[in-house]
């Protein structure tokens, strides 16, 4: 890891264990002093313009570079726009617009858009955080063109139901006002950038769930001993810290040493992290709350936040084994033996 990476990534470290808790995420209002507190640090700090080139006003840093700060992130489960917010920016510098100050969230899930003398009408979907953000960032397709389009938020917001507490909108808007409009460059792919931050996020998660697993067995007793005695629990736990560590290796199909940042956009490279950490979700959440029993379901407890949170994950874009098919289709496309395939 960089030196500067490392120094990053001490001071998210110190702002979210400063100001995020279990309260905030049960009890997030847009006006709460906690939530404004932690924006106003996170702004303040400028650790939504990451990815932002230097000459815009940022840190310059690649996709590869902010790994480990989407890990931490979910870790915490930081339940704002932040994420959204450097990835948001980050597709504005690579337009080369100058980075917004406050909290962007973004989606490319979008119908019926019309754009008019500025402004913007149409249905989009699934947008997180949307009552915390006050810009929103879509990438849409009109007549055949992709486009990145930053809008004020307005029109009729409909919060959906989802596992996770995260919040997540639909919205039908007319006439909002634009803010910058310009066509993708290339070779940017919105959808395979989002994938890639689920997976990250999926990997922090489980981190968590481990954790929180081992603190727990470490301190809770039965007829006399700690649950860590027992070898059930010892293999449950095993079991669980193998698939994070698979979760891990598999997010080295997203790393190279260049700028580019094309591994990100790469298919081949989205679809292994997807699809392992997708099957690792789904054995931990078991794992995780044979572990803990009845306790890891209560709300007041973390572990139910964070395996909701790889349950929703897990789906979203399509779960692990839509993402084998396309995997497999991949292979039978081309010459190369499985092994050579996976590894170049």
């Amino acid at each position: 890891m960089k030196d500067e990476v490392k120094i990053i990534l001490d001071i998210c470290d110190k702002i979210l264990l400063k100001n995020v808790d279990h309260h905030l995420r049960l009890n997030l209002e847009p006006n709460s002093t906690q939530f404004k507190t932690l924006k106003d640090e996170i702004i303040s700090s400028e650790l939504t313009k990451l990815l932002v080139k230097e000459d815009l006003g940022g840190a310059g840093m690649t996709l590869n570079d902010i790994i480990p700060i989407v890990q931490l992130s979910a870790q915490y489960g930081t339940p704002i726009p932040f994420i959204e917010t450097i990835i948001s920016n980050f597709l504005l510098s690579e337009l080369n617009i100058k980075p917004e100050n406050d909290f962007i969230t973004l989606t490319n899930k979008t119908e019926n858009i019309i754009i008019k003398k500025d402004k913007i009408s149409g249905n989009f979907k699934s947008i997180p955080y949307l009552n915390l953000a006050e810009k929103i960032l879509v990438e849409t397709e009109i007549k055949n063109q992709k486009y990145i389009i930053l809008f004020k938020k307005g029109g009729k917001l409909k919060l959906q139901k989802n596992f996770l507490s995260e919040p997540k909108f639909d919205l039908d808007a007319s006439e909002l006002e634009i803010i910058s409009m310009l066509e993708k460059p290339e070779p940017i792919d919105v959808q395979n950038l989002l994938i890639n931050v689920r997976s990250i996020q999926s990997f922090g998660a489980m981190e968590k769930i481990l954790k929180l697993c081992i603190e727990y067995c470490s301190q809770r007793k039965q007829f006399g001993r700690t649950l860590s005695k027992f070898q059930m629990i010892q293999n449950h736990i095993s079991e669980i810290a193998l698939e994070v560590a698979a979760s891990g290796a598999s997010l080295s199909t997203l790393k190279n040493n260049n700028k580019n940042n094309k591994n990100f956009y790469n298919l081949k490279s989205t679809a292994i992290p997807k699809i392992r950490t997708g099957i690792a979700s789904g054995k931990v959440i078991a794992l995780s709350h044979q572990v803990h029993g009845a306790m890891g379901f209560t709300k007041e407890y973390e572990l139910s936040y964070f395996t909701k949170a790889l349950n929703s994950w897990r789906n979203e874009f399509g779960n692990e084994i839509y993402w084998q098919n396309i995997l497999g289709k991949l292979f039978l496309n081309q010459n190369k033996n499985l092994w050579e395939f996976l590894n170049h």
